[in-house]
């Protein structure tokens, strides 16, 4: 009787595996080969080699550009060379990249950027905030933009217990902004596990030096966030749900749902069209290509463009591209480019 229980366990272990494994496979699209589109427009930044992981454009048109992001189970292009920010001015005919110095005193060798976001105060100083990763830790760097001197100043570092996992910020103010958390467990191996099972216990958190608070949750992944031209809607990437959250935001900054946009493809960084509101997604049409990298068969990126009526999507995107040349590694710097030149 021992045997047969111990057996019969086994057995449904063995099944709630397998069916985990296949259900796990098919939300990150593994079998989905790439049909590969030639855009017309869209060229290879050159200088970007070490992976572009986000981009944020301000008014003016140029762009800053986050590098050499280090994170766990994701191909390193150059693990012994630390993160750097990159100036892209897009008025150009022929974009160039051009990397920024960081002023003395700030921890250069263990810089690992990720997401970034821009404000401009009042007397137009421009401020960059980055989520970075110091030895695999989460904290958000405050820098100052000095045009002239095509510099960074740094003036802070904000940490917080809920500031875990960080991967995508949105700023609205001064040391106010809104962040994904991509991951529940801080562990590598329970993180795994987390993405494996599909608990949905990622979460978006708002913070200010007054309050964190986590105010929308219940995401396998949450990833990209952004803000629409108006201030008055939040929209988050759920990138293993393949979909996007259209999230109202309140006086007291809570979020509510009001919409998902699904999609076929893993949705990682977006961006806001400021003229016409639409949502420009970076996304990963195979996920366990990019995974396992291979540069003779790379996993490809795409663009999606979600067209909105009254801040509410329209049913389904008005472009989707596709190509293998847009390597995942370099997607976000690519598709947006490709996007201003449209």
């Amino acid at each position: 009787m021992g045997k047969l229980v111990v057996l019969t366990l086994l057995g449904a272990g063995l099944a709630l595996i397998g069916e985990r494994l296949v259900a796990f496979r098919q939300r990150i699209n593994a079998y989905r080969e790439v049909e590969p589109v030639e855009p017309q427009n869209c060229h290879l930044i050159e200088g970007l080699e070490n992976g572009a992981e986000d981009i944020d454009i301000l008014p003016s048109g140029l762009a800053f550009i986050s590098t050499g992001l280090k994170y766990p189970g994701m191909p390193d292009f150059a693990p012994d060379e630390p993160g750097q920010i990159f100036l892209m001015d897009l008025n150009e005919q022929n974009p160039r990249v051009q990397s920024l110095n960081i002023s003395d005193g700030f921890d250069r060798a263990s810089f690992n950027p990720h997401g970034i976001s821009t404000f401009i105060d009042k007397d137009q100083t421009v401020y960059l905030y980055v989520v970075n990763h110091p030895h695999m830790d989460s904290t958000v760097e405050i820098f100052k933009f000095e045009e002239q001197q095509h510099s960074l100043v740094h003036l802070k570092t904000i940490k917080h217990k809920l500031l875990k996992s960080v991967n995508d910020i949105v700023v609205l103010g001064a040391e106010q902004f809104y962040a994904t958390r991509d991951h529940y467990f801080t562990n590598f191996f329970l993180a795994q596990l987390e993405m494996f099972l599909d608990l949905c216990w990622t979460s978006v958190l708002f913070y200010s030096p007054r309050e964190v608070k986590v105010v929308a949750k219940g995401f396998s992944s949450a990833n990209g966030i952004t803000v629409s031209p108006d201030k008055k809607y939040i929209y988050v990437a759920d990138v293993l749900a393949k979909n996007i959250h259209v999230m109202e935001k309140h006086d007291n900054w809570d979020l509510t749902q009001l919409k998902v946009i699904q999609l076929s493809t893993l949705v990682d960084n977006l961006t806001v069209d400021p003229d016409t509101g639409d949502i420009l997604a970076g996304c990963h049409p195979n996920a366990n290509k990019l995974l396992s990298y291979n540069p003779e068969d790379p996993p490809g990126s795409e663009l999606s463009e979600e067209r909105l009526k009254g801040q509410l999507p329209l049913m389904g995107p008005s472009r989707d591209i596709t190509g293998r040349d847009l390597a995942g590694k370099r997607k976000h710097t690519q598709t947006r480019v490709l996007r201003e030149m449209l």
